[in-house]
């Protein structure tokens, strides 16, 4: 029976599977050296390899919002299978963008605890023509993203300076998160794709309608986003995805997101104790690809 490799020797097998497309944070050139520890550049500057099965390549941490509880809770309701609808649109349009080629690089910009691309790797159709990156600010976020088993590279990386060389990857999925237009068409090849998904203004409306007299905006827009991106990207396909849900675990769709991130403890527990029985999901799922004048 074969040795179970361990996920810091899969995570050093990765990085030196894709070494030809990384690149260093800092001085921008190319990683020379795969150390038992560590990870370096040409101008030796040196990144940690952690034994969870990621590496870090931020200098100094970042403050989040997103703690180890959002990420548990998050984590919970995707048990739930409450964003199924939008996983399987997700696979569908990857899927389809990723036919043609015998391998595709596959970037999860804001990858959080990494539920999306655990789901890709998971579709036989998908892993035999995809390599899968996952990227987030949250050492919190990818330190639970690699908990599963699997060949996904991850790593605590800054969005508006990605640790890639230019024109590598042919899919950029941005779920939820913020984007780096600039950083996006930069590591994107001509052909490749930005999938966008961004809250539609009913999107856990149950919950803003409670916490109104809590929060800056109790209505939503999203008219600024979608602006922006067809300022960078020409569109190639637009859906909204709208339907209400139930849940018997409203105290972890509470702690899940980022609305509520400004509440006290005081206001959470009341917000528990609600009579919200539904939940709406409400959400806008884009594909751009690279304006030609770009």
């Amino acid at each position: 029976m074969m040795k179970k490799l361990k996920k810091i020797e899969v995570l050093r097998i990765l990085l030196n599977d894709n070494i030809e497309i990384l690149r260093c944070p800092v001085c921008k050139n190319t990683i020379k050296t795969i150390n038992e520890n560590s990870l370096v550049c040409e101008n030796n500057h040196c990144f940690n390899i952690s034994k969870k099965g990621y590496i870090n390549l931020l200098k100094n941490n970042a403050k989040t919002i997103y703690d180890k509880s959002l990420f548990e809770s998050r984590s919970k309701i995707y048990d739930e299978k409450i964003y199924e609808n939008l996983s399987r649109e997700i696979i569908d349009i990857v899927g389809k963008y990723s036919g043609n080629k015998d391998i595709n690089y596959v970037l999860d910009t804001g990858c959080g605890e990494g539920y999306y691309l655990n789901q890709l790797y998971l579709e036989e159709k998908i892993n035999k023509k995809c390599k899968l990156f996952g990227i987030d600010i949250s050492r919190e976020g990818i330190s639970f993203a690699t908990r599963h088993e699997n060949d996904i590279l991850w790593s605590v990386s800054d969005l508006s300076n990605l640790p890639f060389k230019n024109s590598k990857f042919d899919i950029i999925l941005d779920i939820l998160s913020p984007s780096n237009y600039r950083e996006f068409t930069r590591v994107l090849n001509k052909d490749g794709v930005v999938i966008k998904v961004v809250p539609e203004e009913h999107y856990l409306k149950e919950i803003r309608s409670e916490i109104k007299e809590n929060i800056k905006k109790y209505t939503y827009s999203n008219k600024d986003i979608i602006n922006a991106f067809k300022d960078n990207l020409d569109i190639a396909y637009d859906k909204r995805i709208t339907y209400k849900t139930t849940t018997s675990n409203l105290e972890d769709f509470i702690k899940m997101t980022p609305l509520t991130s400004s509440l006290s403890k005081e206001q959470i527990n009341e917000l528990i104790k609600s009579n919200i029985k539904t939940i709406t999901i409400d959400l806008r799922v884009i594909v751009g690809k690279i304006k030609e004048s770009i």
